[in-house]
């Protein structure tokens, strides 16, 4: 054997070894791809998932489908992307609470940090407080006084654990100490006896809020991020109004832990492609959330870090909720 030919067995080796990860990548999907939404048909979460499909489906001329596996906060669903092949081809998307089920769930047995791969946020919605647009009160200062001067108690909604914790905290921080949390299932139902009057204030998600606030049913006194919202830009910040709160819920795509990397990049590159589309971008800032598309290195830090703050907030607050 040639010395030429002798060298060309590790060339070619080497060739492959790095052209390989880029064949991966071009050829995803080659099939249809599932987004599991685990939560009702709808939503938020629901709708955000069949505009992103959309979106992919064009780009990739492939089909991107929607499968709603509701339950026990988002955690049927995400158990169910578990139970799949990790190749890319079921992804899930979730909401910031599931980095509560640790103390809301116990038992469960999904390590949410260790179990998933965080391959993009998407969006970013603010909470919002608010009450009947018939409530005695204007500001979140004058709720406050009118809450305390309430014989028992006043009472406040909540639809998820995400929202009862930190509706806790700023219970705790503006010494509500007569504030009753009323939990619902959904936040429809929530904002319905807010409006109505059966309980004094709620705390949705300013996209889930911002309709009938513009309606004039629902009064916004407050956001939880850290700047008012460009879509609520009279509304004033928690922490403008000097709480030391931040509530903030974020919505973005997972896979199964251990996904191949050159099928993680086409997942990022394939949603990247889309996040500039103006139907997309429309459908998002129609409901009052912030558009997102953060890389999957910005998304993973950023959640480990919340984590770590997460885990801060239920030992001190859950109980109280």
């Amino acid at each position: 054997m040639s010395m030429n030919r002798i060298l060309a067995v590790p060339v070619l080796a080497c060739t492959a070894a790095i052209l390989a990860p880029a064949a991966a990548q071009a050829a995803f999907p080659d099939r249809p791809v599932t987004i599991v939404v685990p939560y009702p048909a709808g939503g938020g979460t629901d709708t955000l998932a069949r505009q992103l499909a959309l979106a992919l489906s064009r780009h990739w001329n492939a089909s991107v489908i929607v499968q709603n596996v509701p339950g026990a906060e988002g955690l049927i669903g995400s158990q169910h992307v578990l139970r799949q092949p990790a190749d890319g081809y079921t992804w899930l998307l979730q909401i910031t609470q599931m980095l509560l089920w640790k103390k809301t769930i116990p038992g469960n047995n999904v390590n949410v940090l260790d179990d998933f791969d965080f391959v993009s946020k998407l969006q970013t919605s603010p909470l919002a407080i608010g009450v009947s647009a018939k409530a005695p009160v204007k500001t979140f200062g004058e709720f406050v006084k009118w809450c305390k001067s309430k014989k028992p108690n006043c009472s406040w909604g909540t639809a998820t654990s995400y929202g009862q914790l930190v509706g806790g905290q700023l219970m705790d921080t503006a010494g509500l100490k007569n504030a009753t949390n009323i939990p619902y299932k959904g936040t429809a139902p929530m904002l319905t006896d807010a409006i109505g009057g059966h309980i004094d204030m709620a705390i949705p998600s300013l996209s889930s809020g911002l309709a009938q606030a513009r309606g004039g049913l629902f009064r916004l006194l407050a956001v939880g991020s850290s700047a008012p919202s460009p879509f609520a830009p009279e509304v004033p910040s928690l922490q403008q109004l000097g709480f030391d709160v931040h509530a903030e819920d974020w919505y973005g795509i997972l896979t199964r832990k251990g996904t191949p990397q050159p099928v993680l990049q086409a997942i990022e590159a394939g949603i990247q492609a889309v996040s500039k589309e103006p139907a997309l971008l429309a459908a998002i800032k129609n409901t009052g959330s912030q558009p997102v598309f953060s890389s999957s290195a910005q998304f993973t830090r950023e959640v480990r870090q919340e984590s770590k703050l997460m885990d801060q907030l239920l030992a001190k607050y859950w109980k109280k909720s």
